[in-house]
């Protein structure tokens, strides 16, 4: 096994392992309300466009916190299909999906670097998740392969901050994210991102921490 697999079911496990803790649906629930009015998740989407027709990709859909801002504009039709590697995730995904009544999702248990679909996408979201990737810059490539020509892409990312009085809490964000989500706040993806785009639309929020990032597939160059 090499050390990037490896890497990858440490991650994988570390997100199942967080659904099992009793406290988990308690603060899943929670956090589910508060996603609803996300600011930062209302930014990352709105530069995709979509519409009732759009089909777009959840990488990294985790417990499905994108879903019902996606789906008010998808309406519950054009089509959603989230992916994700951990299992127990997905679990709490499908609950999401019932409670919801929503017809139109696709769930798929994968990485997005094996994901093969027989389709392309009019956008793709990505959130608090590239940062956990150790083949970050493969699941990026991947992504906007899997783009229509035209096809849209956002994310939100987790960094250090480089603002005052925001980083002096450095070290216990880094911390935290790598003890409870496995996040490497150095790893740059944002600059990788950049380099492999000829315009995109970047902005740092949340005292430096978040940063959303959008494009289209016509700016990326392979």
């Amino acid at each position: 096994m090499n050390t990037t697999q490896s890497d990858n079911d440490a991650i994988r496990l570390l997100y199942d392992k967080i659904t099992k803790i009793p406290m988990f649906w308690y603060w899943d629930a929670l956090f589910s309300r508060a996603t609803e009015n996300s600011i930062y998740r209302k930014k990352a989407i709105a530069p995709l466009n979509l519409t009732g027709n759009s089909v777009i990709l959840d990488v990294a859909c985790g417990t499905g916190l994108n879903f019902k801002i996606i789906e008010s504009y998808l309406r519950n039709s054009g089509r959603l299909v989230g992916v994700d590697f951990s299992p127990e995730t997905l679990k709490v995904a499908r609950n999401q999906i019932a409670k919801h009544k929503w017809t139109n999702i696709e769930l798929v248990n994968m990485r997005i670097t094996d994901y093969e679909p027989e389709i392309l996408f009019d956008a793709s979201l990505c959130t608090f998740a590239l940062e956990t990737m150790p083949d970050y810059k493969i699941a990026v490539e991947k992504i906007f392969h899997l783009l229509k020509p035209q096809g849209k892409f956002a994310m939100i990312g987790v960094k250090v901050s480089s603002r005052m009085p925001y980083k002096l809490g450095n070290a216990f964000m880094e911390w935290f994210s790598r003890k409870f989500g496995g996040i490497d706040m150095h790893r740059d993806v944002s600059t990788y991102i950049k380099s492999k785009c000829s315009k995109t639309n970047y902005e740092e929020c949340f005292g430096g921490f978040y940063y959303i990032l959008s494009t289209s597939k016509s700016c990326f160059t392979q």
